[in-house]
């Protein structure tokens, strides 16, 4: 079986985190499976590829904070860079002719980069099974539906697609209602259950043998790719200094790959005299990190939140709401089930920050009790799904040879 797997990749590390995840699933589950990624992630050669994994390097489009895309090595312009991508999209397809693919987030790719790949694929005498992977949340219901009806979404998922794959729990979010489905969208449509985090590389405890704890709790404070999430560092630091060095955990500060460089020296620098504290750039086992930690201090994103909550680690997220409203929405609708603590980040002071974190390592096993059943089943769901998906057989047409 081959499997076809496009994620955009314009900001963070979110998408090819989650798809590379249920690559890794498929590869792990599927016995005789090759997987091809088409993806513009910046860091996507940072990260370990298992066997029968490949994947082809799109150039990168950058996304600001207002939403807006734009080239983000090349000297060419945006038009020039969607086309190029286009291509490579398209060339790759026809060669590895899959039997099944997986389309991240968006229908048509950015700026319909992929449809002229599933134009390609659709009208294949033996066509893929196409599915559309979604997170939990996008955005607001509001934001969501004008989108989609700016784009007609519907109307293609109708003419491309075999399913909708909902990485997420109606419970939390029922993105059938919330976002106004239509009706054969809906019919197609299923929520699978979260993505769990897969076991770490190193040992938990030799990880915190490295880090000197000095018999103090280790609170992991990240901020994924890291490309937003200087404020939120930046806070927590401040609170740090303000405590003189007296704050009851040892603070271990992840900024992310994506943060610029500006921003990761003078974070660095304003930690590097606090006590107790450790600032690293990256590591690509972040698993790893999550395990030896007692508690951890997160932005909102879909991985980041599935890592903590399914590795069992007390949690306080702390979400941005710009440029979408999706970590704010997912964090509060946890927090009000009592499944983690929020405090959203435009309401955070340095000081409301470390008193959230104290509070976190003193009653956060109250969290972990709560989350309960919360579903963590997706990654298995997909890979159900995608080991019964058969090509499917285009009736001839009047004419065609045979």
């Amino acid at each position: 079986m081959r499997v076809l797997v496009y994620s955009h990749d314009t900001f963070g590390l979110g998408n090819i985190r989650r798809m590379l995840a249920i690559s890794e699933a498929l590869t792990e589950g599927i016995r005789g499976i090759s997987t091809l990624i088409l993806s513009g992630s910046p860091m996507l050669h940072a990260f370990r590829m298992q066997s029968r994994i490949d994947y082809v390097k799109l150039p990168c489009l950058a996304r600001d904070l207002k939403g807006v895309y734009g080239v983000k090595h090349l000297d060419i312009d945006y038009q020039s860079a969607i086309r190029l991508r286009s291509s490579l999209c398209m060339s790759a397809a026809i060669e590895f002719a899959p039997d099944v693919v997986l389309v991240d987030k968006k229908p048509l790719g950015v700026d319909r980069e992929f449809q002229a790949t599933l134009d390609v694929l659709s009208a294949r005498q033996q066509r893929p099974r196409i599915y559309l992977v979604l997170r939990d949340i996008l955005d607001s219901p509001e934001a969501t539906r004008a989108i989609w009806e700016k784009h007609d979404y519907h109307a293609s998922i109708k003419r491309y697609y075999d399913g909708v794959l909902v990485a997420g729990t109606e419970s939390v979010f029922d993105v059938s209602q919330e976002y106004a489905f239509s009706p054969a969208t809906r019919a197609i449509t299923e929520h699978v259950g979260y993505l769990h985090r897969k076991a770490g590389r190193r040992n938990a405890a030799g990880l915190r043998n490295d880090l000197a704890l000095n018999g103090l709790p280790l609170v992991l404070v990240q901020a994924g790719g890291g490309g937003d999430g200087a404020p939120m560092i930046d806070k927590f630091i401040q609170g740090l200094a303000a405590d003189n060095g007296r704050a009851p955990f040892f603070s271990w500060i992840v900024s992310g790959p994506e943060m610029a460089s500006a921003d990761r020296e003078r974070l660095r620098n304003m930690a590097s005299p606090l006590a107790n504290v450790r600032f690293d750039e990256f590591s690509d086992d972040m698993a790893s990190c999550i395990e030896a930690a007692d508690a951890v201090v997160s932005m909102g994103g879909y991985n980041s939140v599935c890592e903590i909550l399914s590795a069992g680690k007390p949690t306080l997220i702390v979400p941005r709401s710009k440029p979408v409203l999706e970590q704010t929405l997912r964090a509060e609708r946890m927090a009000s089930r009592g499944w983690l603590s929020c405090l959203r980040l435009e309401d955070a002071t340095p000081e409301s920050l470390l008193a959230a974190t104290v509070r976190l390592t003193a009653s956060g096993d109250r969290q972990v009790r709560a989350r309960g059943r919360l579903p963590f089943n997706g990654l298995e769901r997909i890979v159900e799904i995608v080991s019964n998906a058969r090509p499917v057989s285009a009736p001839l047409l009047a004419g065609t040879l045979t």
